[in-house]
């Protein structure tokens, strides 16, 4: 894989697929449903080098 990219439409890395997880769990929790897998996920990258900004962004998160 290439490292970290954020310009628009060529996103990619470990900073991407956060953001992705945390808005399935935004949009999840907003209509009601249960992200706990997804809560899981990130509390489980979290624990990786190069991963630290999953626990960011499960605080981000905060409970519905």
């Amino acid at each position: 894989m290439g490292g970290e990219c954020h310009a628009k439409n060529r996103e990619s890395g470990t900073w991407f697929q956060i953001e992705c997880v945390k808005n399935v769990i935004l949009d999840k929790e907003s209509k009601g449903q249960d992200a706990s897998f997804e809560r899981g996920l990130l509390k489980s990258w979290s624990r990786y080098e190069g991963w630290e900004g999953a626990r960011e962004a499960l605080k981000s998160c905060g409970r519905a």
